[in-house]
């Protein structure tokens, strides 16, 4: 089994994923209230998961610098957590990019683009797995991958579901996918 860190382990969807990673056999530390990932920590595990926020600081320099301090941790593979609005909803346009787009919450999702793009950057086994829409709903124990679609709903439980698959079996690297309920 897998030794993982999840760091964020104390909100909703850090805690569903440790608990199913737990669930499955593998060896998780949690990192919980701290919001930011300290290198150190994820150093010597396989897969470093990150959900975390900090909504006191600049989103842009706060998730470059937690994507900066998995790829330096050399964990194994790193998986984060991502949002709907960085994926395409066409070749080279996300959801950020339409005009219609509010420009109150570009800064957190230009934030988390900037966290992809130090990822991106690096030799590092990444992936971004984002809710294909919004969180919620009734879980069903099952999930599917989907292109974006705002009006998908996902719970927190079958998302947990997604990324301990794909942990137990890798079958996505460098790349963000979208997930929902099935």
């Amino acid at each position: 089994m897998a030794k993982i860190v999840v760091f964020g382990a104390s909100g909703k969807a850090g805690r569903q994923i440790a608990a199913a990673a737990e669930a499955r056999g593998h060896e998780v530390t949690r990192i919980g209230r701290d919001p930011g990932v300290r290198a150190e920590v994820a150093a010597g595990h396989d897969i470093a998961v990150s959900a975390v926020v900090d909504l006191s600081r600049d989103p842009a320099e706060f998730y470059a610098e937690v994507s900066r301090a998995l790829v330096e941790s050399g964990a194994g593979r790193i998986i984060v957590i991502g949002i709907y609005t960085l994926m395409e909803t066409a070749p080279g346009v996300r959801v950020i990019d339409t005009p219609d787009f509010p420009a109150e919450f570009k800064p957190f999702c230009l934030g988390h683009a900037a966290g992809v793009d130090v990822l991106a950057a690096s030799d590092a086994d990444w992936l971004v797995m984002s809710p294909a829409g919004n969180f919620g709903g009734t879980p069903t124990g099952r999930y599917r991958l989907s292109a974006v679609d705002p009006s998908d709903e996902l719970t927190y439980e079958d998302f947990a579901l997604a990324v301990a698959d794909e942990i137990d079996r890798p079958a996505h690297q460098r790349t963000q996918i979208g997930v929902a309920s099935a």
